[in-house]
């Protein structure tokens, strides 16, 4: 299970970093909120992803 959801949420990253280019290349006002909102909702579920995982390996 934890190698499923750490290759769930690499695919999650890329597809988010590949959606912040394409509207920085077409040069959306929304970009930076996207950024800001994506960014802190992906790291809070890496860090959900780091404690629970720790937790199951002990």
């Amino acid at each position: 299970m934890q190698d499923m959801t750490s290759r769930a949420l690499i695919a999650l990253s890329i597809a988010y970093g590949a959606t912040i280019a394409v509207l920085a290349i077409l040069g959306s006002d929304f970009v930076g909120r996207f950024a800001a909102i994506g960014g802190i909702v992906i790291g809070v579920l890496w860090a959900l992803r780091g404690v629970f995982g720790a937790r199951r390996d002990a």
